[in-house]
């Protein structure tokens, strides 16, 4: 296996070892360790003489796979339209790895059926040539197309209020706060978009508990917010709703003490949150 190793290494492939008996990685951080360096490789090997060869999916590789489960009933028949030919691999259950370009997409499990994953950004794959992987259709990775990404991709999540949002005598100073908090997000650099939607998400949560902002309304605009920025990309939709949902209830449980009465003209918020989204 380190000669395996060594070999995508060499080819600019990271990758890392992983036990034989569960597939999970041996390394500390997991698929984050990944390394091209030989040096690093040949002491993980030396270490775990046994380790299968893992590599990461999304970015690092340049790949995304969809990861076809036979074991659980999954055949090609089961996609709307034939894949285009695409670098295969048949994995050690029966299965199939198909692998496509990244196009920024992160891991998203059972999103077709439970018997398909999404292996993008935060996955990883073992690579052919570990025992039973075997390379089925040695081709360059394809373009997804489209009616493809369309049935994996999140959809856009809209959740409904328990009733309707009612206008209020703040709604000026509560637009104003959303659209900063909305922005402060979407723009928000590489490496502090989670920490942004955490703190985001509190903010607006303090003024969910003081009733001058419906939850819903915050949830819809933190969602495109996050999605636009590509954190949903990075962290996966199940994060980052996780996120929103703490940071709103923390929020609610300090409520925020608004200001005194705001004579100004009451603006559309469900029209802020469409712009926004646009």
């Amino acid at each position: 296996m380190l000669h395996l190793a060594l070999t995508l290494a060499a080819a600019g492939v990271p990758v890392f070892p992983c036990r034989p008996e569960n597939k999970r990685p041996f390394t500390s951080s997991g698929f984050k360790a990944a390394s091209v360096f030989p040096h690093v490789l040949r002491r993980w090997w030396s270490d775990w003489p046994d380790a299968l060869v893992g590599m990461p999916t999304g970015e690092r590789s340049g790949v995304w796979v969809l990861d076809m489960d036979s074991y659980k009933g999954a055949t090609e028949a089961d996609l709307p339209h034939s894949l285009p030919p695409t670098r295969t691999v048949r994995t050690r259950s029966g299965g199939r790895h198909f692998y496509f370009r990244h196009v920024g997409l992160g891991n998203s499990p059972g999103r077709l059926s439970s018997a398909w994953d999404v292996r993008g950004h935060g996955g990883f794959v073992l690579v052919p040539g570990n025992p039973g992987y075997t390379l089925e259709h040695d081709l360059p990775p394809a373009v997804a197309p489209e009616w493809l990404l369309a049935l994996i991709r999140p959809k856009p999540y809209v959740p409904r209020p328990s009733q309707p949002y009612a206008a209020g005598e703040h709604d000026a100073y509560v637009a104003g706060a959303l659209k900063a908090e909305l922005a402060a997000l979407s723009g928000a650099a590489a490496g502090s978009r989670g920490y942004q939607l955490n703190t985001s998400a509190f903010r607006l949560g303090t003024l969910v508990g003081a009733g001058a902002l419906a939850r819903a309304f915050a949830e819809a605009g933190l969602w495109d917010a996050a999605t636009s920025c590509g954190l949903v990309a990075v962290d996966g939709e199940r994060a980052v709703r996780a996120t929103i949902r703490r940071g709103l209830d923390a929020g609610t449980k300090q409520p925020r003490s608004l200001p005194e009465r705001d004579s100004t003209p009451m603006p559309d918020i469900s029209r802020l949150l469409r712009k926004h989204k646009a």
